[in-house]
């Protein structure tokens, strides 16, 4: 890159700068149209080299021009050509502007070294293969890796190229324009499709293959892969091109960013982000035939495709219109997922939804879907439960044209919950005043409604309910009652449900006959509310150890493990041998069996599976893979020096459930001893500034 700028001084700019507020960022005059960003990310710098021109319209003299930079050295600043003066602010980067209105290029040439947004995973580890950077940035962040304004109401049409090491792929939103090979790197010109607020903008770089598919109407759709994991590529994106098809259809409007993109990425801080025209989400769902059973992708594939108009396309104005978003993507992911899955599906999951919504109200926390700082559980569940009752109330046919309006009227810019409501109100005829004060203003949640709507759809939710209000009336409610009741219905999350909630009234007799008919989530009810496993459940359980889950499998091995203590080797040489040990989850829990049982091996052996379970806590592994480890190994009192220093390590990690996750079991652990001079030596190789939190807490002891 150049040296840096001489800077031009100027009055007026200086006078300017002496005057700025916050918000200056909000500037009427100046209009970024669109931007060309180079970048070339340093994985072992974790810095980002780069330079980004903006074709700006001026409307009236402009003394600044004000972008969000954090964290950034500028190297050339540049208007029209000629450099101009500049100053970094915290957060900012102002720039002397122009009092000639009309067309201007704004060129701007920077490293940024970002603290959060984008992550550098997998290299500084030992593992060969695992090295990935993406970036996360919802909702004001990506002016971390470049000057942008983090407005929402800042569209800008990105076009993005990215330079590093041929070996990998490096992805992002629009259309590969072209991939040139410039020595061991490679470039990819990515072009913008449309305008955007900028926290849709990402890329994410590793070692990526894809399958590739079509939708119905044309639009590519690649579905990527780290390299050799084709064969769980292919459970993950099940259903993909039907749920895109379906969405398309159900939502009345075209796709708007013209080629669609999915990328699993390591460690990721959510389970997906809906970046425009390029979904990223968690390696977690990277899935096998036995773990599609246990948590797959259809649901976050679904929400995540659904925001590409709800949020992407149309965006909030801000946070007190964020049902918007996540109401209407939750709405549509369960609306495709009715289509693939079925009705019986959907409604108990908005049964289940519905309780907890309750549950929060009786706690007195409800929360109204406009208020800015409400919880997930409103805007996502609250939301969609608002949307289907809506639906009911304006006739299917008047909601799906407002929504449709509502879309066309304000595509690729912003709106307001009053902009939606007024578009079904035109499409209907009826006023919506009643609708809004009971769904969005009121902090409780209309469970009554809710359930109502419920019963009226769904008869096995319906006659749940029944058998509930009956035995809240005073009525027994009999073993043959729910024999009855198991019958008429052949739905699991139904018959989950009544083995889960009248558990105490069925006979053993009964209990086998029902497990032994093959459902998951039924079995996986009887577990859950079974304390102890007799005898007449132990064969049954046992053939469980081979089940379709590998959820079912861990907890029948543990459970039988405890139960049945002179069949033990017997269980882990049959979990060892049917596959069950390539889902990292079984096999930790394996290992430490296996350590524990006597007879099972060597003193040599168990001191290798202990030492195999305490090598995940490693930064080298996903954090769900760490937690696990840190909770079986403080369990049985296992965790050793390098354990305690991945545990200090873990409690700056990037994803805030797993940070605070590890700083509970450090204040645990700071609590039980042993003394401050023990863990001072510990956390020395870990710098202050960095890991404020561990020495405040030592330094208290």
């Amino acid at each position: 890159m150049a040296k840096p700028a001489h800077i031009v001084p100027r009055w007026t700019f200086l006078l300017v700068l002496l005057m700025m507020v916050p918000g200056l960022a909000q500037q009427p005059a100046v209009d970024l149209v669109s931007a060309h960003i180079l970048i070339a990310p340093d994985p072992m710098e974790e810095t980002v080299t780069g330079q980004v021109t903006y074709q700006l319209q001026v409307s009236k003299p402009a003394d600044t021009i004000v972008l969000d930079a954090h964290n950034m050295v500028f190297h050339r600043v540049a208007l029209d050509g000629m450099p101009v003066a500049y100053r970094a602010l915290p957060g900012k980067i102002a720039i002397a502007g122009t009092h000639i209105p009309g067309n201007h290029e704004l060129q701007i040439e920077y490293t940024a070294r970002p603290l959060q947004t984008v992550y550098f995973i997998g290299w500084k580890d030992d593992v060969v293969g695992n090295e990935q950077i993406w970036t996360q940035g919802q909702g004001k962040d990506t002016s971390h890796w470049v000057p942008v304004v983090d407005a929402l109401s800042e569209k800008v049409e990105f076009d993005l190229s990215l330079q590093f090491d041929s070996n990998f792929s490096a992805i992002a939103g629009g259309l590969l324009a072209a991939k040139t090979e410039i020595g061991e790197t490679s470039r990819w010109d990515y072009q913008g499709t449309a305008p955007m607020s900028s926290y849709l903008l990402a890329f994410a770089i590793g070692r990526f293959n894809f399958l590739e598919q079509q939708s119905a109407s044309g639009v590519p759709l690649q579905l990527y892969y780290p390299e050799g994991e084709v064969h769980r590529a292919e459970y993950t994106y099940r259903y993909s091109s039907e749920l895109f098809d379906f969405l398309e259809r159900e939502i009345g409007y075209p796709f708007p960013w013209g080629v669609y993109r999915q990328v699993p990425v390591r460690d990721f801080l959510y389970a997906g982000m809906e970046n425009a025209g390029a979904t990223f989400f968690s390696d977690r769902y990277l899935v096998d035939s036995l773990g599609y059973n246990d948590e797959n992708y259809i649901t976050v594939n679904a929400h995540e495709l659904a925001h590409q108009w709800f949020g992407n396309l149309v965006t909030e104005t801000d946070a007190s219109e964020h049902w918007l978003h996540e109401g209407f993507a939750t709405f549509y992911a369960y609306q495709a997922e009715r289509h693939l899955l079925g009705e019986d599906h959907i409604y108990w999951k908005l049964f289940d939804t519905a309780r907890a919504l309750e549950t929060m109200d009786e706690a007195g926390r409800g929360e109204s879907l406009l208020d800015p700082g409400a919880s997930s559980l409103t805007f996502y569940e609250k939301g969609a439960w608002a949307l289907f009752l809506l639906r009911e109330e304006v006739g299917e046919a008047a909601f799906r044209q407002g929504v449709k309006n509502f879309l066309m009227a304000h595509a690729y810019s912003n709106a307001r919950v009053e902009d939606f409501l007024k578009a079904v109100e035109d499409a209907s005829g009826i006023s919506l005043a009643g609708f809004r004060e009971t769904w969005l203003e009121d902090t409780g949640f209309p469970a009554g409604p809710a359930m109502d709507y419920l019963k009226r759809h769904s008869p096995s939710v319906k006659a749940y309910l029944g058998l509930l209000e009956a035995q809240k009336a005073g009525n027994v409610v009999r073993e043959s009652t729910i024999a009855e009741a198991w019958q008429q219905y052949n739905v699991p999350e139904y018959r989950a449900q009544l083995l889960s909630s009248f558990r105490v009234e069925l006979t053993p007799a009964f209990l086998e006959r029902v497990c032994r008919e093959g459902s998951l989530p039924v079995q996986k009810a009887f577990l859950m509310t079974t304390k102890t496993l007799e005898d007449w459940m132990i064969p049954m359980v046992e053939g469980w150890l081979d089940a379709p889950s590998y959820e079912l499998r861990e907890a029948s091995l543990f459970r039988l493990w405890v139960a049945v203590p002179d069949r033990r080797i017997k269980y882990l040489d049959r979990v060892s041998g049917n596959g069950s040990l390539s889902q990292k989850g079984i096999q930790q829990y394996w290992w430490i069996l296996a350590a524990l049982t006597e007879g099972y091996a060597g003193k040599g052996e168990k001191e290798a599976y202990l030492d195999s379970l305490r090598g995940t806590t490693s930064p080298a592994y996903s954090w769900e893979t760490r937690e696990k480890a840190f909770s079986i190994l403080q369990e049985v009192g296992a965790l050793n020096r390098e354990n305690l220093r991945d545990l200090i390590e873990a409690t700056e990690h990037h994803s805030w459930q797993f940070r605070k996750f590890a700083r509970r079991l450090l204040d645990a652990l700071l609590e039980q001893g042993p003394e401050a001079a023990f863990w001072r030596d510990l956390a020395e190789p870990f710098p202050r500034d960095r890991y404020r939190y561990v020495h405040q807490k030592i330094d208290s002891l």
